[in-house]
């Protein structure tokens, strides 16, 4: 067989390989880019809350909504988010992707919107949960008001929707002082301002 016969052989194993090698990067890749699921999201930040002495915030988003960025630029703002990061584990949950990014959505995250009152509700939609007991607060369904249904505030806009989310600051987060909510409050009407 000679050296010829070695170098096959060695050819061949190498190739067999190469095909292991490629076949689990493929499904390694697969396994990181595969979002985790919504529950495992959530349980994460209890066990975080539970510990700090927070509420966990859940916020349901998608790559497409302008809102939502809107909502999460507030909550980055320099002067909101010490504050919200003082009371708060933030959750965001990828839901209602358009076709080409499904891919993003948390497993299971549809499930848990509509379980929290947010089916047909539209993004972002939201609820504060109780870290040690893990009962939802309250979510983001304004009252009925005369003949208009509960609806979704969404992202805190008008006069009204950003005094309805306050309202949801002083049950979500009871410790959280009135300069405080007053920062976040004043972070939200910024909003209309810049669009004015």
């Amino acid at each position: 067989m000679g050296d010829s016969g070695v170098a096959k052989r060695y050819n061949r194993h190498m190739k067999k390989s190469m095909f292991v090698l490629v076949g689990l990067l493929v499904v390694a890749l697969a396994a990181a880019q595969t979002p985790p699921p919504a529950e495992k999201l959530i349980g994460d930040a209890q066990a975080k809350a539970a510990r700090s002495g927070k509420a966990v915030f859940v916020r349901f988003t998608a790559s497409w909504c302008g809102w939502c960025h809107k909502m999460q630029s507030v909550l980055d703002s320099p002067s909101v988010k010490p504050i919200w990061t003082k009371y708060f584990e933030s959750v965001a949950v990828v839901v209602l992707e358009n076709a080409d990014k499904m891919a993003l959505e948390n497993p299971g995250g549809a499930a848990l919107m509509e379980a929290q009152g947010g089916k047909g509700q539209g993004i972002p939609y939201f609820f504060f949960v109780d870290a040690k007991s893990g009962k939802t607060i309250v979510n983001s369904l304004m009252p009925a008001v005369g003949d208009k249904k509960p609806a979704n505030v969404g992202c805190p806009y008008a006069p009204e929707e950003v005094a309805f989310f306050v309202k949801l600051l002083e049950k979500a987060a009871p410790k959280m002082t009135a300069a405080e909510r007053l920062t976040i409050e004043e972070g939200f009407k910024a909003l209309s301002k810049k669009d004015g």
